[in-house]
């Protein structure tokens, strides 16, 4: 017998004179023992580490049961997320520390937060530090270490580098591994759970997966479980809070979104002194063949006899700000650019749009962008990132806002937009389900849907051209919410208050 013949596995047939053989070798059935081994290892790894900090958390509990509270009422506000890039959850933060609360602010360092949260005395930033793994890895294994590492970090920073809290303030999403740990964490101390729902994690996780994938379905029967164990919730609009009161039993309170008090209309001085900046820095030079030479002008500001104005060959400004995520098709912009560049050249004016943001999206609009702007005459696309400051400034000197949001659930709203009226700008907006609670088509801004009605929507809103479309009844540089303050003095504290005073009660 050949040597090899001892390790095939020989199947013959004959049909005619042909003989075949199908020979199945050792080495056939490596991969896939070797893959399912893997597998059952790395689980039981998990298990372990898992154990292990189920034990560490019992501990350290166990000793900071006889810890006193701090002489105020002290809050953890939980991100999960970059805080830099988290503004609602930065505004409470605020808002706590301003009703007298000692505040955790817990996420991962990034953009720069807002001035008030870095110069608060009571707001101290309690850091994440994110695990990165190699691309390589499938989504699933990447997803389980990441979960692991997340537990660690949130373990580290809620039980070793903070006092103990009367109040948890959760951020969902992320759901995985926040609610679990938060129900765990405020549970042991005497502390009240209150979720801010902003949306739905389960749907961010079907954008990448599929609504019928099991992970997905997973994760709403564990997003559902533990949004049901918290002690209360708010969330972003009033279709949200009834999705979640007839479909998750949860009994939340809608807080809208509001404007922070820096976002606002900018005088002429200040705009002029921006322009100077971005100018300076760089960030203009795609519009070097418009910019005029000079310090006493710029493209959209000039400065006679020391007064400051709009310039009189002033192009519109239309201003978007994204994440870079599936869920906002900037495609739809890119499409409705050469019908915009029609009607503003027949009108003999111009339009800069500024796209501010980081994401990985960005590097595919930037290249199909730059493929067609040669044919594109009276309109220019900026991508730019930008500090909060500055970004609420350009805001408050933009003539219209622009939002592609479409939400994975339907049910919240684009905080961009809120901010855009804040500012005092009009909006354009993608329409979905939730919509109408924020915007009002043809009264503070217009609704669209295909790249059509983008591009009449944006010539219509600038006086460029002429649609079947109503006149805004609320002009630029009017203001058309009630800020932030205002709303959660009235919406949200009280229902804190109460938590606050129950947790206190338990600590005497």
């Amino acid at each position: 017998m050949h040597p090899r013949s001892q390790n095939n596995v020989g199947i013959h047939t004959s049909r005619g004179h042909r003989n075949c053989t199908f020979h199945l070798r050792p080495h056939h059935l490596w991969k896939p023992t070797m893959y399912f081994f893997l597998m059952a290892l790395f689980t039981q790894v998990i298990y372990l580490i898992m154990f292990t900090c189920l034990l560490l958390v019992l501990l350290v509990i166990w000793y900071r049961r006889g810890l006193q509270s701090p002489a105020e009422p002290h809050v953890a506000v939980i991100v999960l997320g970059d805080i830099g890039r988290s503004p609602r959850m930065q505004y409470h933060a605020v808002s706590l520390a301003k009703h007298g609360c000692e505040v955790s602010l817990v996420g991962y360092a990034g953009a720069q937060p807002t001035a008030e949260v870095l110069s608060h005395p009571r707001i101290h930033l309690r850091h994440i530090v994110p695990w990165e793994f190699p691309r390589s890895l499938p989504f699933t294994i990447k997803a389980a270490l990441k979960v692991v590492f997340l537990v660690w970090g949130l373990l580290k920073v809620l039980l070793f580098s903070a006092p103990k809290f009367d109040l948890l303030l959760v951020q969902n999403p992320p759901a995985i591994p926040t609610l679990v740990l938060a129900r765990i964490i405020a549970t042991l101390q005497g502390a009240s759970l209150i979720i801010d729902f902003h949306n739905f994690g389960y749907s961010l996780l079907a954008l990448k997966l599929g609504e019928a994938h099991p992970l997905v379905q997973a994760h709403l029967a564990y997003e559902t479980f533990f949004g049901r164990m918290a002690d209360d919730a708010f969330c972003v609009t009033a279709q949200m809070r009834s999705r979640l009161a007839s479909e998750w039993s949860v009994s939340a309170t809608p807080l809208h979104d509001r404007p922070a008090s820096m976002f606002r209309p900018t005088p002429l001085e200040g705009q002029h002194a921006l322009f100077l900046s971005l100018w300076d820095s760089g960030l203009l030079d795609r519009l070097s063949d418009w910019w005029p030479d000079g310090r006493s002008q710029t493209l959209f500001t000039e400065v006679s006899e020391g007064q400051v104005s709009r310039s009189s060959s002033r192009p519109h400004l239309v201003i978007s700000s994204t994440s870079w995520t599936p869920d906002e098709d900037f495609n739809q912009l890119l499409d409705a650019l050469p019908a915009l560049d029609r009607d503003l050249a027949k009108a003999a004016k111009r339009a800069v749009v500024v796209v501010t943001g980081k994401g990985e999206l960005r590097q595919q609009f930037e290249d199909r962008y730059a493929a067609m702007s040669q044919q594109l005459k009276a309109v220019r696309v900026l991508t730019l990132w930008l500090s909060f400051k500055d970004y609420a400034l350009l805001l408050g000197s933009a003539d219209l806002g622009l939002s592609l949001h479409t939400s994975s659930s339907g049910f919240d709203l684009p905080m961009k937009v809120v901010d855009m009226f804040g500012a005092g700008l009009p909006a354009c907006a993608r329409s979905f389900a939730a919509l109408p609670e924020l915007v009002r088509h043809g009264e503070n801004g217009f609704t669209f849907s295909s790249s059509e009605e983008l591009a009449q929507s944006l010539s219509h809103a600038l006086g460029v051209a002429t649609y079947d479309l109503p006149q805004l009844e609320s002009a630029a540089g009017q203001p058309k919410l009630n800020g932030w303050d205002e709303n959660w003095d009235a919406v949200a504290w009280p229902l804190l208050q109460s938590h606050l005073q129950k947790s206190r009660r338990k600590a005497d």
